[in-house]
């Protein structure tokens, strides 16, 4: 019985139904324990204790032969004596028992998992994602390693609540496809673009619908597959100017080349179908609780969009009252030569930020140069940095950009956003989005609509919400903006209205 081959089946005993002999109804009681190991070695062929005065010898060979790898509530011996405290099995050092199971049969146990690791696996260990059968946690009737590892990867009530919210108030979008066949947008092109417009450079291109219209009379003129086309994926039709060469393919900049009406590459006109499937309407029902959400949000309606036309370096902010989330697009001084004004790198750092939050986030937008000196103003402004959000540009044609106007060393195809916590804001609705938008360039600095649709899900429609350095396409329902190049001033909430017309009244005396 003392040989190494006689300790084989109870290493596999112990690894295979030590969850349940620690559990009830066994408990970890040493003579329950020989019963079921009996059981488990009856087809064996190894000789295994018979009585329990053997089992408990064997229990202390195998102590010392695994390194005390099992864990009693007393001493050993006890369980030969009258003790009232008879020892119970209380715990498993289950590496130790793996290490031992690989050695007993010739192995080397794996390097990385086993030989490396002198200490007891904790349980952050066994957290880490990996790859397992799904245990259906509502069904548990006791805890296991597994258990606790399924309960910590399980999403928490608030956030598939958020979730289900999210799904109710946001719209569906149709997502066309890109037409590959090239004959489809030639075709398209002769029949839609008229020439004499494009020609002239006093003259912009004429709209989808005028497009389509010419399309639609010209249909006996076109192959059918073309036409039907149109009608159901995005075509990208080339402009041919009389200097146009297209021998040199594609120009670089596409839509925002700056000199579309002299440059000799070839440009496109973007032709969106016709028919698109109708946006599916957010469901007229609500969830039993308000978390994100204002708590009158059934009377209380979205204020339509305000903006102030000023300069943010001198509104006091105080006149704007606190909100849930602020998102900046400072004018950041990259040193190239740019078609707006840039502040100050001090001048941004020295903003009143703490006036306008006493709990919520901020989303601030950086460039390359500007990610430390960004991270520099949060932490200045009383924000702790939780999480960076990027846009990857796609260009007209749906790829991603490989010729940027920005970049010293390398073209950035990427911006980035810092995203600020200030305060505890457990109102905010988590995991709903990623951290990664892929969308299409617009003109100067806009940036995509799909940032404010995930803004409005973290913090709630009826949430308020500023724009620092905004500009007239960044005017919203629900949102205040602020900056240098809006027109006038629009005001709908009668606090804020007041403050603004004061502060007027103050600066004109």
């Amino acid at each position: 019985m003392g040989t190494l081959e006689s300790f084989q089946p109870f290493t596999d005993f112990l690894l295979s139904q030590g969850d349940i002999i620690l559990s009830i109804p066994i408990n970890g009681e040493l003579w329950k324990i020989r019963g079921v190991f009996h059981e488990f070695c009856k087809d064996d062929t190894y000789h295994i204790p018979t009585t329990y005065s053997e089992f408990i010898d064997y229990l202390q060979l195998f102590q010392n032969l695994s390194g005390k790898s099992l864990h009693f509530s007393t001493k050993l011996p006890l369980a030969l004596t009258k003790s009232i405290n008879m020892p119970r099995l209380t715990w498993i050092n289950y590496t130790a028992l793996k290490i031992l199971h690989y050695r007993l049969r010739g192995l080397s146990p794996p390097e990385e998992e086993f030989v490396k690791r002198k200490e007891e696996v904790s349980l952050l260990e066994f957290a880490s994602p990996k790859e397992s059968i799904p245990i259906e946690l509502d069904k548990v009737t006791r805890l296991t390693l597994e258990v606790i590892i399924g309960f910590l990867h399980k999403n928490t009530a608030k956030t598939t609540l958020g979730r289900e919210r999210a799904k109710l108030a946001t719209l569906k979008a149709p997502f066309p496809h890109v037409c590959s066949d090239s004959k489809h947008a030639l075709s398209l092109a002769n029949a839609g673009l008229n020439k004499r417009e494009y020609a002239s450079s006093s003259k912009q291109l004429a709209p989808d619908y005028i497009v389509h219209q010419r399309i639609h009379q010209s249909r006996n003129l076109l192959p059918i597959e073309a036409y039907q086309c149109s009608l159901n994926k995005i075509h990208f039709l080339p402009i041919l100017y009389g200097h146009t060469d297209v021998n040199l393919g594609d120009c670089s900049y596409l839509d925002t080349c700056h000199k579309m009406k002299t440059c000799r590459y070839l440009h496109y006109f973007t032709l969106n179908p016709c028919k698109t499937e109708s946006v599916a309407k957010s469901e007229e029902k609500s969830l039993d609780y308000t978390l994100g959400q204002c708590f009158t949000e059934s009377f209380c309606p979205i204020t339509p969009p305000q903006w102030i036309n000023c300069d943010v370096r001198y509104l006091p902010f105080g006149i704007l009252g606190k909100f849930a989330v602020i998102i900046s697009d400072p004018a950041w001084d990259i040193h190239m030569s740019l078609p707006y004004g840039t502040c100050k790198d001090d001048e941004l750092l020295e903003l009143p930020m703490h006036e306008l939050q006493d709990e919520g986030i901020i989303m601030l937008w950086v460039t390359g140069r500007s990610i430390e000196i960004g991270r520099k103003a949060l932490l200045k402004w009383g924000y702790q940095i939780s999480d960076e959000m990027i846009w990857i540009k796609l260009n007209q044609l749906k790829r991603t950009i490989v010729t940027g106007r920005t970049g010293h060393w390398l073209n950035h195809s990427k911006e980035h956003l810092l995203v600020g916590l200030k305060g505890n804001p457990s109102w905010l609705n988590l995991r709903i989005d990623t951290d990664v938008v892929v969308s299409s360039t617009r003109e100067t600095s806009r940036k995509p609509d799909e940032f404010y649709d995930i803004i409005e899900r973290l913090v709630g429609t009826h949430a308020r919400k500023l724009e620092i350095f905004g500009r007239t396409h960044n005017t919203r329902p629900g949102w205040l903006t602020i900056g240098n190049q809006l027109q006038g001033v629009s005001l709908h909430e009668p606090e804020v209205k007041y403050n603004y017309e004061i502060y007027k009244s103050q600066t004109s005396d």
